[in-house]
């Protein structure tokens, strides 16, 4: 587990980044909201991202479209030990009961 202070913010500045900040100026879950959802997801898993289901208490993000970057530390254990040593985004997809989300993890 990891604290806010790890959690860098995510300037959206690729084509993932530019579709998250579309997805967060929409208030409610619209069509067009969903479209973009399923892009970044196609775009995410084109691009090597993993799927998993967390915490919003572990992940600090619950919204859909929110999103962090991370460094991900050499000892990391769990959904995002594959990244080892690396930098990744991480974004919210989906949400589910209570503080059940679905979320996405790639290297940026």
């Amino acid at each position: 587990m990891f604290s806010k202070a790890d959690m860098l913010k995510d300037y959206c500045e690729d084509k993932i980044g530019s579709i998250l900040k579309q997805i967060t100026e929409i208030e409610t879950f619209t069509k067009k909201k969903q479209e973009l959802v399923s892009e970044v997801i196609n775009i995410g898993k084109h691009h090597k991202y993993i799927c998993f289901v967390g915490y919003t208490h572990r992940y600090f993000i619950g919204r859909v479209g929110q999103s962090f970057i991370y460094n991900v530390p050499k000892n990391k254990k769990g959904n995002l030990e594959q990244f080892k040593g690396k930098t990744i985004r991480v974004i919210c997809i989906g949400s589910g009961i209570r503080f059940i989300r679905v979320y996405m993890a790639g290297i940026v």
